[in-house]
């Protein structure tokens, strides 16, 4: 899994307009983060989070979480997170589900992580969509289910989401859910390679190896129609 921040995170940084309207702006600090300069994100952050800006609690929770601009600390992090879910932030609860599932500053807890993740990919949130499908994939905290799986991947890949787009691409080459669509998982796996997934990488390989020339070339037509779509029109 890539750490990136704000559109494809592992730990979620809350962005401008993520969510919670009418509060405080946190956006000088985001771009203070941006430029590599926690220390001022942090004074920007720190008072807005104290008056109760979830955006600004959970941004406060990354840096003790990373270490940046303040001591490391697990304990802290999960603090900051848990005021900022209190109020619904779906950043927050994914962030809280990550501390949980990895045993980070507590023991490991699919349960819990379930909860959050759960609660963030109701809000659509592409991370927690794909960490929830692969929590009932593998039957974490629950019975494992690869078509409930497929739909959780599917709903963060539509957005973007490379992890999620290379999941799709894997359980349609696999046979968990029927027989294997290697002209669909061409598709969803070169979406994934391109955004530098080098697992997926190897799955759209072992396409090649069952599609003929022709069958290549409609799958490459297929992935650039599902590109240009913005993921509307793809394999399902």
């Amino acid at each position: 899994m890539v750490v990136k921040l704000c559109k494809s995170a592992v730990v979620t940084l809350a962005c401008l307009g993520a969510v919670i309207p009418a509060v405080a702006n946190v956006e000088p600090g985001v771009k203070a983060f941006e430029r590599g300069h926690p220390s001022s994100a942090l004074r920007n952050w720190l008072p807005l989070a104290r008056e109760g800006n979830p955006k600004a609690q959970n941004n406060v929770g990354l840096m003790y979480e990373r270490g940046l601009g303040v001591s490391q600390s697990y304990s802290e992090a999960m603090r900051w997170y848990r005021l900022a879910a209190d109020q619904g932030l779906p950043e927050a609860n994914h962030n809280l589900g990550l501390l949980y599932y990895s045993g980070y500053g507590t023991e490991v807890n699919d349960r819990e992580a379930f909860k959050r993740f759960r609660a963030a990919a109701e809000k659509e949130l592409p991370e927690s969509l794909y960490m929830l499908g692969l929590m009932v994939y593998f039957g974490k905290a629950t019975s494992p289910n690869p078509e409930t799986a497929m739909q959780l991947f599917e709903s963060a890949a539509t957005q973007g989401y490379a992890e999620a787009q290379y999941m799709v691409g894997y359980l349609m080459q696999s046979g968990d859910l029927g027989k294997p669509r290697p002209d669909a998982a061409f598709v969803w796996s070169k979406l994934a390679a391109e955004k530098g997934i080098e697992l997926a990488t190897d799955l759209n390989y072992m396409t090649t190896l069952v599609l003929d020339e022709a069958e290549q070339a409609r799958a490459q037509q297929l992935t650039d129609l599902c590109r240009s779509s913005n993921f509307t029109d793809c394999p399902k």
